[in-house]
């Protein structure tokens, strides 16, 4: 831990879960004088996010500008999950979850904190198979919060 608390990296899918996550890592950060990052992973296709998204509104635009307004789009979303303090970051990173948040996790971070919901196979059901990757391979102590 650094001289300025903990700097906490909070995996955000805009899940209940996830914000769940983050109400636990603001009060790990507060208790610790810490620092958020606040840190969404996007799909590698902008097609594949704006479907995701809910937002194939977007794909109707001028050729060239899905990836400026995914972009927007979830900087905007992130914004609104941000307290505007000082002490938090937001970032949007992409490629698979579990590879962009370990990447991101290498620099600098002391705890990785993300919710649990699992949604696929018998034992990912328990932790979710993001979840599963990122225990065994973070370079990071992780706090996983559960569903309730």
């Amino acid at each position: 831990m650094s001289r300025e608390g903990l700097r906490i990296l909070v995996a955000i899918d805009f899940s209940p879960e996830s914000e769940r996550a983050l109400r636990a890592a603001r009060e790990l950060a507060r208790r610790s004088q810490g620092r958020l990052t606040l840190a969404h992973v996007r799909p590698l296709s902008d097609v594949r996010a704006a479907v995701v998204e809910e937002r194939v509104d977007l794909l109707k635009g001028r050729a060239g500008s899905l990836g400026e307004a995914m972009a927007r789009h979830y900087e905007e979303r992130l914004k609104s999950l941000a307290t505007g303090g000082r002490r938090e970051t937001r970032k949007i990173l992409s490629g698979k979850p579990s590879l962009a948040l370990r990447r991101e996790a290498r620099h600098g971070y002391d705890l990785l904190v993300m919710g649990s919901r699992g949604r696929g196979g018998v034992t990912a059901a328990l932790l979710g198979s993001t979840v599963q990757e990122i225990l065994t391979r973070s370079p990071v102590p992780v706090l996983v919060v559960g569903p309730r």
